[in-house]
């Protein structure tokens, strides 16, 4: 997928931020369901939950806006390379990728796997020092997040 500015990397993050949340409240709600909350995965994906709102936060603070026209075109290319799920978090629902939470921790593994590659990349096209500190912190924060995804996914299996 080709960035070529600041803007457009913070509108991809923000996106894939987005959708991280949604995947983790989807994922507490289910849990939920499945009376899990004394399940140590639990405590562990709200407070990536509470992590994945302070980078939406963060990455919102400093995207400025594009055009609709561009942001579409970003966001079907980010679908395209599978940098967002088609269909958003409803399309990967129709696809089955939400039906438990084994399934969702493997998409959240892939999701937070993309958002460490992803965020080093955008961090090196960055145009102002704010923006390339926010995506290396960002992405040292999802790397964290997938090892411990990746522990939790070993320890179900």
């Amino acid at each position: 997928m080709v960035v070529r500015s600041e803007q457009e990397a913070m509108f991809v993050a923000c996106e894939m931020e987005s959708t991280a949340v949604q995947l983790y409240s989807r994922a507490l709600v289910l849990m939920d369901q499945q009376g899990r909350q004394n399940d140590p995965l639990y405590k562990g994906i709200q407070e990536m939950l509470k992590d994945e709102q302070g980078h939406l936060r963060r990455f919102r603070s400093l995207y400025h806006g594009l055009d609709e026209a561009n942001e579409q075109q970003l966001t079907l290319s980010a679908v395209g390379e599978g940098v967002l799920f088609d269909g958003g978090l409803m399309g990967a629902a129709r696809r089955g990728l939400l039906k438990d939470v084994e399934s969702m921790l493997q998409l959240a593994i892939n999701a937070e796997r993309t958002s460490v590659l992803k965020y080093r990349e955008f961090a090196e096209q960055a145009q102002t020092e704010e923006a390339r500190k926010a995506l290396l912190m960002i992405a040292e924060e999802e790397s964290g997040h997938l090892l411990e995804l990746e522990a939790a996914a070993e320890l179900s299996d």
